[in-house]
């Protein structure tokens, strides 16, 4: 009777933000998998994880890549979970061996490995709007068996850079010789290419990775470069300076690895061990330095800053490349510092002038049974060919992705809202989706924000009993404009060819956040929740059942025994201090998840 009083629920019902069961598909189990299974076990009661991951074991792209001389391209102590510390590292530019090692770490302080089947391979994921839920196709890739799994979240957590890009070229299966691709090298030890005249087609990281140490075992290394890239020492040199005692001149342009990627001593590290506080310095004195050069403008078209930068890279590449001048346009680019990736590499301008390397500036267009045919016209001989080309970064994912009425996923281009929404994609959630910012300053730490920020949407979804969540469409691409429009500012949009944007020269950035990584850190601090359609449960959408989640007047604590009187902080009466909010520390408290 219209009204009538509604009659409160009764207390045999539910509490408030009841933690109902509710499962959550996560795809991947790097270090973004590890960390979903630290947050779940911290934040997510009643949540039911499944994750599931295509290798053996943990570590995502340190399990997959063992090319040799494999390396984390920023400083180890600032590549860790914020949870998650390690005393390990043995450099200041870690080995990808030391990285497996910190991602096997960090997953012996969660249930990762309980919650994962490992060995399976997604090949599917669509949703079923009737049941609102996502159906995932999966494969074991021991056995081929095919199956298929439910839940009504699902997260991808595979990463950007999981998918080789390998060439399709006339003739590549007519090749004689061995061929290696970098990121499925299979530890082929570099003793196998000793005396073989060899190609290494690329000039990204993992191609300047590689050459310094093929370049001691084989015969001949010719390294096929297409574009110019600038080439600098390790980040961090304020830091490398302070913690070994080095000068900063020295450390900032000398590939020594003395200077440019020190060891951690067996001191430094029981030290670590021991002192919790001198880890945290360090930490810290690591990602201030990192995320400084961003507050002060490296990538930006207008800055004092990079420009001083870019001076000292000019001069410390002429220095390296005295023997081999005729290298130096290819080396210093016309184009700014931060227009595609910096790649900080130790030992590669000693092993590029080297008298066993040449330089072969043409891209390959045909492989013969015996060598590449370059654009050049010219056909080389080879004994071995070494495919340093990199991954895929279109951002679409291995498996295909299909939505709200059999949407797929990013129709139009490679677009999201905050990095993890797209449009037509109910309760699905990307970690390393477009506009994530891969090089704004501390990376990992960004990434583990994105997935504590879609943590608390499937908690509102759990908590509050909503059936979906999607982003609206007008969100989706009035950001993507606002996201080009910043970053016109920026050395992003120059003229290189760059994974930013898909490898090509001029089209559109979608690998960068329009701003620093502490700026992203903040924009996701609280969701706009406006920016979402939530659709509730058909018989939750009217009346007193819209409610339902408020439940039977009880909290969960209250029910589970738990303080009664939480809310009261430890105070010294004699001793009240109200703190003053200051500009070098806003909105500190909602940094914690």
């Amino acid at each position: 009777m219209v009204g009538e009083i509604p009659q409160p629920p009764p207390r045999e019902g539910h509490p408030i933000r009841e933690c109902r069961e509710y499962k959550v598909i996560f795809i991947g189990a790097g270090l973004l998998g590890i960390h979903f299974a630290a947050r779940i076990q911290q934040y997510g009661l009643g949540i039911r994880p499944v994750v599931y991951e295509r290798n053996p074991d943990v570590g995502g792209t340190w399990y997959n890549n063992t090319y040799p001389g494999v390396a984390c391209d920023v400083p180890s102590h600032g590549y860790t979970l914020s949870w998650a510390p390690w005393a390990g590292w043995s450099r200041f530019q870690a080995p990808g061996a030391d990285c497996q090692k910190y991602a096997e770490f960090a997953a012996s302080k969660t249930n990762i490995r309980d919650i994962t089947r490992f060995n399976t391979r997604v090949l599917s994921a669509a949703w079923d709007e009737a049941a609102a839920e996502w159906v995932v196709e999966l494969e074991d890739v021991v056995t081929g068996d095919k199956f298929t799994d439910r839940a009504p979240v699902l997260i991808n957590g595979s990463g950007l850079l999981s998918q080789p890009s390998t060439p399709r070229l006339k003739g590549m299966e007519s090749f004689k010789g061995r061929q290696l691709h970098s990121a499925t090298w299979n530890k082929v030890p570099t003793s196998e290419l000793k005396g073989l005249r060899v190609a290494l087609v690329g000039a990204g990281s993992s191609s300047l990775q590689i050459l310094p140490e093929i370049q001691r075992e084989a015969a001949h290394v010719d390294q096929y470069i297409r574009s110019e890239t600038w080439v600098v020492t390790p980040f961090g040199a304020d830091a490398r300076a302070a913690h070994w005692g080095l000068d900063l001149m020295k450390a900032l342009t000398l590939d020594d690895p003395e200077y440019a990627n020190p060891y951690y001593t067996d001191e430094h590290k029981a030290t670590f061990r021991a002192d919790p506080e001198a880890v945290h310095k360090h930490r810290k004195a690591i990602l201030n330095t990192t995320n400084k050069m961003f507050t002060d403008g490296l990538t930006e078209i207008v800055s004092p800053s990079r420009e001083q930068a870019e001076a000292l890279y000019v001069q410390m590449t002429k220095d390296k490349l005295a023997k081999k001048p005729e290298l130096l346009d290819l080396f210093l680019p016309k184009w700014s510092i931060g227009c595609r990736r910096l790649t900080p590499a130790v030992g590669y301008f000693q092993a590029v002038t080297s008298d066993n390397v040449d330089v072969v500036r043409t891209s390959v267009v045909e492989v013969t049974p015996t060598g590449l045919v370059g654009a050049d016209g010219k056909t080389r001989e080879y004994d071995a060919i070494i495919w340093a080309t990199g991954f895929d970064t279109t951002f679409y994912p291995s498996f295909s992705v299909t939505g709200r009425n059999g949407t797929p996923l990013y129709p139009e281009e490679a677009r999201a809202y905050l990095t993890a929404h797209a449009e037509d994609m109910p309760n699905y959630f990307t970690v390393a989706g477009p506009g994530l910012m891969s090089f704004n300053g501390d990376f990992l730490g960004g990434l583990e924000r994105i997935l504590d920020h879609i943590l608390k949407f499937v908690f509102k979804l759990q908590r509050e009993r909503y059936q979906s969540v999607c982003v609206h469409t007008d969100a989706v691409v009035d950001f993507t404009a606002y996201l080009d429009e910043y970053l016109k500012r920026t050395v992003h949009t120059q003229g290189c060819s760059s994974w930013y944007k898909n490898g090509s020269k001029d089209g559109k950035v979608r690998a960068i956040w329009c701003g620093t990584s502490l700026h992203l850190f903040d924009a996701l601090l609280e969701p706009c929740w406006e920016e979402f359609d939530w659709t509730r449960y058909p018989n939750e959408r009217q009346g007193l059942h819209r409610f339902d989640w408020i439940g039977n007047g009880r909290t969960v604590s209250e029910v589970s025994g738990g303080d009664h009187s939480f809310y009261v902080p430890l105070v010294d009466a004699e001793n009240i201090v109200v703190p003053t909010a200051t500009a070098a520390t806003p909105l500190k408290e909602l940094y914690n998840f």
